[in-house]
């Protein structure tokens, strides 16, 4: 028996087939194409006790865009620079945190990092006093003369930089950076969470939130923690303002290529095999 109004829905299933499979390969090339973005989360433990154009910027600026040789070149300068300015910064602990990558956010040009202060969602408690402290930790890193500037936006729309506030973290620490970097150790953006107590419950000071938001916008920009207890980037820290060691770090590191510090290795060949 013949049944001829088969044959337009066989037809029909093999064209949504057919469309399904384009769909399919077109979303592969899109992931495929797509820039890989890693996160690290980097944060400030409580501490309760507080008182009251170098030959380096030259090669920063070809970043991952020259020549292999100008790559190398790069590397190189990176290394020693880090070997002499080793004494006097903490910038080894980045290395060593990161297989060799240095990440910090690329030149731009001149135009400012955008940050914004999140309100949703914070807590009863909090003051308009906390986002001061969170403007002055900004104005703390500008005055340092690394050539990073921020400027306020409006809303998180185009931010760089996101701040918001918890009353406190469940686990012991006070503020928290999440930060975002693509392949080329280049930082895309960053989330900071500043508590206003501590696990336990205790209200925080104001000299400390001011410290808690320094140290997190050192995280930021792309800092490390440091094992001196007199820097601001010390875990724990006392300090209210960055150390002159603080500030030798991030001048190098805004001195230093984003990317890969450490020789690449050429590929091995098998035994008695010449060039290819």
């Amino acid at each position: 028996m013949r049944r001829p109004h088969l044959l337009p829905l066989v037809t029909l299933g093999l064209l949504l087939l057919v469309l399904a499979d384009r769909a399919l390969e077109a979303t592969r090339r899109r992931l495929a194409a797509a820039e890989p973005v890693a996160s690290e989360t980097r944060s400030a433990t409580p501490n309760l006790t507080h008182n009251g154009a170098s030959p380096d910027t030259r090669l920063a600026r070809r970043g991952n865009t020259g020549s292999v040789d100008d790559a190398r070149l790069a590397r190189l300068a990176a290394r020693e620079a880090l070997t002499r300015e080793a004494n006097s910064t903490y910038l080894d602990s980045l290395i060593l945190s990161t297989d060799s990558v240095v990440r910090r956010w690329p030149d731009r040009s001149g135009r400012a990092l955008r940050f914004a202060l999140v309100l949703d969602g914070a807590p009863s408690d909090y003051a308009p006093r906390m986002a001061d402290a969170a403007r002055d930790a900004f104005r703390a890193w500008q005055s340092v003369g690394a050539g990073l500037s921020f400027v306020e936006a409006p809303d998180t729309n185009g931010a760089d930089i996101m701040v918001r506030w918890v009353d406190h973290f469940e686990y012991d620490r006070v503020g928290q950076t999440d930060l975002a970097w693509d392949q080329y150790g280049r930082v895309r953006r960053a989330f900071i969470t500043l508590a206003i107590r501590t696990s336990s419950g205790t209200m925080l000071p104001d000299p400390a939130l001011g410290g808690v938001a320094i140290h997190e916008v050192g995280h930021a920009v792309g800092l490390p923690h440091s094992a001196d207890t007199l820097d601001i980037m010390f875990p724990s820290t006392h300090a209210r303002v960055p150390s002159d060691r603080d500030r030798r770090s991030v001048l190098l590191l805004y001195r230093l290529p984003p990317g890969q510090v450490r020789e690449l290795k050429e590929p091995s060949r098998p035994p008695g095999a010449g060039p290819s």
